[in-house]
Order: structure tokens, then C-alpha cells, then sequence
């Protein structure tokens, strides 16, 4: 019988695995925007092949983290304005929509209601020592439960493929300190809006604040022309549409 049949679940590639290890640190600050990703290194660093390394420069670029530039291999992507406009417009609408979907199927479980309460107080936690990569952590997985309940599995892989870069844009968020409001209030008044169980008014709140505080990022970036780095260095003057 086909119902008897096991199913396989393979494990994580070498590619894979090294892709989320460069990424990881990436999002980290231990490569900084602009920074060479050299192949060898790398490839000695993580006891792997100069090709694996390649193969997973490749899926970074792929997933806006890296630029490959010809014959001189891959870079660290920098945080323009347009790529953060890009990521947080994208992103809101994405999120919106999966919280809508949540409440056109019955809305949200008592267990992810207590998940998201259980989240909201760890990042609230996390925000009062000021770990800025905690936070960003916390912020993602509290976003990562508000849409996995959607039942839109071409929605939550594009999600997913959005998470890293969603990641390191709550990272400059954090320490260029462009949040007006701290994350247990913003959070808090998500979750309020999920357990009023009307759907619109709960796809609107994650749509603003997903956008609010874009636009805040996107004040200190496009300030004076500059885009800052991780660690807020200025990088370089551009216009602001790089």
C-alpha cells in the first residue's frame, strides 16, 4: 500500500548548510557591507571545497544578501534605500495578507495565541539589555508565527525566502535606533489587534507597523545622502536611490 510507505525527509546540503553559516554571519556584523568574501578562506575557514563555497555565494546572491561581480567573486551587499524600500513595502503586504488568510480559515489556536504572548515577552526582555541580535530574533519568529497559519504554502515560502534579509534589516533598525516606540509596545498593540478576531483591523495594524518602521529606517539612511553600515559608519554619499 502507498499509505504504508515511509517518507523520506532528506538532511540540509553541504551547499545549504554553508549558505546559512555565511548568512548567519553576515547578519551578525562578521562580514560588513562591502566586505570580499573570499573563496579559499572561506572554504578553509568551514573545512569545505573552494566549488561549495561558490555554490553558496551563489544562493546568498540569489537571496540579496551577496553581489557576485565578475572575476572578482562575491561581496557583502550593501543596505540602500531602494533594496530597504524593496524588502519592508514587500514585506508588509505579504505579512498583511497571511494574517487575513489566518482569519478566513477559523482565525488563530489558543496554543499560537499563547506562543505569540510567550514571544512578546521575551522581546520585551531582550529589548531591556539591549541585544540588539535578540531582538532581531524575536521580532522574526514573532512575525514568522503571526503568517505560518495561513495555509498558503506559496506565500510562506516566499516568506521564508524573504527571512534573512528581513533579519539583518531588523538589525539596522536596532542600532541606527530609528524605532520611535520600543518593541513591547509596537508588538503589543500586534497582538491586540489579533485577539480582536476581525480581520481587517489585524492585516491593517501588521501592515502599518511593518511600514512605520521602514519609513524610520529609511529617515536615517537617506539622511544627508549616506547609507550606514551595521555599525553605523557612513559608507559612502549616494542619492539615496542606489
Amino acid at each position: 500500500m502507498v499509505d504504508d510507505l515511509l517518507i523520506l525527509e532528506r538532511p540540509e546540503t553541504l551547499t545549504h548548510a554553508v549558505a546559512r553559516s555565511i548568512g548567519e554571519a553576515i547578519v551578525r556584523e562578521v562580514f560588513m557591507p562591502g566586505q570580499a568574501l573570499p573563496e579559499i578562506p572561506l572554504a578553509a575557514q568551514l573545512g569545505t571545497s573552494r566549488g561549495t563555497v561558490r555554490e553558496a555565494l551563489r544562493l546568498l546572491a540569489d537571496q540579496g544578501l551577496v553581489e557576485i561581480v565578475q572575476r572578482r567573486g562575491g561581496f557583502v551587499a550593501e543596505l540602500t534605500p531602494r533594496k530597504a524600500r524593496e524588502i519592508f513595502t514587500l514585506r508588509a503586504e505579504l505579512e498583511a495578507f497571511a494574517v487575513h488568510l489566518v482569519f478566513e480559515q477559523g482565525g488563530y489556536p489558543k496554543a499560537t495565541m499563547h506562543e505569540l504572548a510567550a514571544v512578546l515577552d521575551y522581546l520585551g526582555r531582550a529589548a531591556t539589555e539591549g541585544d540588539v541580535f535578540e531582538i532581531a530574533e524575536l521580532d522574526m519568529r514573532f512575525h514568522d508565527i503571526l503568517s505560518r497559519e495561513c495555509g498558503h504554502q506559496v506565500l510562506l515560502d516566499l516568506l521564508a525566502g524573504l527571512r534573512t534579509q528581513m533579519r539583518r534589516f531588523i538589525v539596522y533598525t536596532k542600532l541606527v535606533n530609528s524605532d520611535v516606540e520600543p518593541e513591547s509596545v509596537t508588538h503589543q498593540r500586534l497582538l491586540t489587534a489579533i485577539r480582536s478576531e476581525d480581520a481587517d483591523q489585524a492585516a491593517t495594524e501588521v501592515r502599518r507597523h511593518i511600514l512605520a518602521a521602514g519609513e524610520q529606517l529609511l529617515r536615517k539612511l537617506t539622511g544627508g545622502g549616506n547609507q550606514l553600515s551595521c555599525d553605523g559608519r557612513v559608507l559612502a554619499g549616494n542619492d539615496g536611490e542606489t
